[in-house]
């Protein structure tokens, strides 16, 4: 029944992009959110993360993820979706490149927003963040 609802459904080629990401996006939050019930292990040494979901949450989550991506597989078939195409290398560069900014946001001279900055700070720790972004930029002209 649920294709015979959706055979009636038409969208264009923008419309039919929009769900296809929407579904996607929607697929790699519920991966997101089955790893964090699963507490998977991290290499971060800099974030710590707290165990704080409800047990129940913990408990019953599976089921319902499961059936929202049922669903929402249900969907995509019946709409004639493709799956999104996401290349790893336009991925890591993104994030290379957003982390790379957030570096230079880092620097003494752009510090100001926030309050006075003390010359310690271009001093002593621009040149390390320096660094940072050298390495950072030696990681992207790797890709």
């Amino acid at each position: 029944m649920a294709h015979e609802a959706s055979a009636e459904i038409r969208l264009n080629d923008n419309q039919r992009r929009h769900y296809e990401i929407l579904f996607s996006r929607l697929e790699q939050s519920l991966e997101q959110i089955e790893r964090s019930i699963h507490d998977e292990p991290s290499n971060a040494q800099l974030t710590n993360t707290s165990d704080d979901l409800p047990e129940r949450f913990v408990a019953e989550a599976g089921p319902l993820i499961a059936e929202l991506r049922a669903e929402m597989l249900e969907i995509a078939k019946s709409l004639g979706l493709r799956a999104r195409e996401v290349s790893r290398r336009r991925t890591v560069q993104a994030l290379i490149s957003s982390e790379m900014n957030g570096v230079k946001d880092g620097l003494a001279g752009r510090l100001r927003g926030y309050g006075d900055v003390d010359e310690s700070v271009a001093r002593h720790l621009d040149p390390r963040l320096h660094r940072l972004h050298a390495a950072l930029a030696e990681l992207r002209q790797l890709l």
